[in-house]
């Protein structure tokens, strides 16, 4: 009897978050040739993009001709746009909200990893680096350089191979030789016991994402701290690749257009978010529609804007059901790696940008 109540309240729950997640494609946001023309997807589900799979883990997918790089990064050249600051604190906060939207809690994951399904590979860190956009391979990269006899280091082939491939080229979600090279495993290990890979993850993070997100959101005229973390959980979850036109910051700042005479800040980010919103509605991949709560709990701290804009005050996530109050410890990995305590004292790297050729953080 007790089993079958478990079961029930299972059942229930389940219901309940799949309730949840149309209520967030449902209304305005309703997927219909209104909204969605604009962004000119076609109906290819995520196992399609991924390539054919079955149970045999040294099967390849299907090959794909994928964008080819038309520089030796997959970036555009933010060069000319410009630069602003940001303080220690609404860094933190940025770093905390996208990481409640990214692992679900207020504990940094900087020891998670899977495979979501998003046709990316491994999904990993703090920021979910992934095996199949570069990212993760720059992380293992630049960590090597600091521990050259880390168990990454078996998976490191594996990952330049991957990096090789075109972009959108299905091949790029593989994680078979990963699994064998003992990846997953590296990954948490090191980020439970290891500063320097915590620091590492750190670096690349701020100089691959949010030193971008700073110079988008000042081209638009965004400088208020609660933008700025909004513009940082953008390029987190959408990236600022020239390889993925569809869906990146560049393509959701061109569909919201400028900034109007007159129009406040406040009025600008519920354009932005309001475009963003219909992207992860309207996207024929599951991934992206359950992330829709992501955008309205957003949505919710720009109409506190007085409460909110400085950042200054604790935030609460009501989809996520987390509040952010900023005084978090950003060191310690409780939900991945329970009472491990990683071990160093690392300083920040400042690297950076990798719009330019060579790429830096992959070199």
């Amino acid at each position: 009897m007790q089993y079958t109540i478990v079961i029930l309240a299972s059942i229930l729950l389940l219901l309940l978050l799949v309730q949840a997640e149309d209520n967030f494609c449902s209304g305005d946001f309703k997927p219909n040739d209104d909204i969605c023309e604009k962004f000119e997807f076609d109906d290819t589900t995520d196992e399609e993009k991924c390539g054919a799979k079955d149970d045999d883990e040294d099967k390849k997918p299907d090959e794909h001709d994928g964008i080819e790089l038309s520089n030796c990064t997959t970036f555009y050249d933010i060069s000319d746009l410009p630069n602003q600051s940001i303080d220690n604190h609404t860094t933190k906060m940025a770093q905390l909200i996208t990481n409640v939207f990214e692992n679900g809690v207020t504990s940094i994951g900087y020891g998670y990893i899977e495979d979501i399904g998003d046709c990316r590979g491994y999904t990993s860190g703090y920021i979910g680096f992934t095996s199949g956009t570069n990212d993760a391979y720059s992380v293992v990269l630049q960590y090597l350089k600091k521990r050259p006899k880390s168990p990454l280091k078996k998976s490191l082939k594996e990952l330049k191979r991957l990096s090789q491939y075109n972009f959108g080229d299905p091949r790029r979600a593989d994680i078979s030789k990963l699994k064998k090279s003992g990846y997953a495993k590296a990954w948490k290990n090191a980020a439970c016991t290891d500063k320097a890979f915590i620091q590492t993850q750190l670096d690349i993070g701020h100089s691959m994402y949010l030193k971008p997100a700073l110079k988008y959101a000042a081209s638009v005229g965004v400088h208020s701290n609660l933008g700025k973390a909004l513009f940082y959980d953008t390029i987190i979850q959408h990236g600022w690749q020239y390889t993925e036109p569809q869906i990146n910051l560049p393509r959701i700042l061109q569909l919201t257009g400028e900034k109007k005479k007159g129009e406040s800040e406040k009025e600008y980010l519920t354009r932005f978010l309001t475009t963003r919103r219909q992207l992860a509605c309207c996207s024929p991949s599951s991934a992206w529609n359950d992330s829709a709560s992501r955008e309205a709990d957003l949505q919710k701290l720009v109409d506190d804007w007085e409460k909110n804009k400085d950042l200054k005050n604790s935030v609460r996530l009501e989809a996520m059901g987390v509040t952010v109050t900023g005084s978090e410890d950003l060191a310690i990995d409780t939900e991945n790696c329970g009472n491990q305590k990683p071990k160093g004292n690392p300083q920040p790297r400042d690297l950076p940008l990798p719009d330019i050729c060579p790429n830096p953080l992959m070199s």
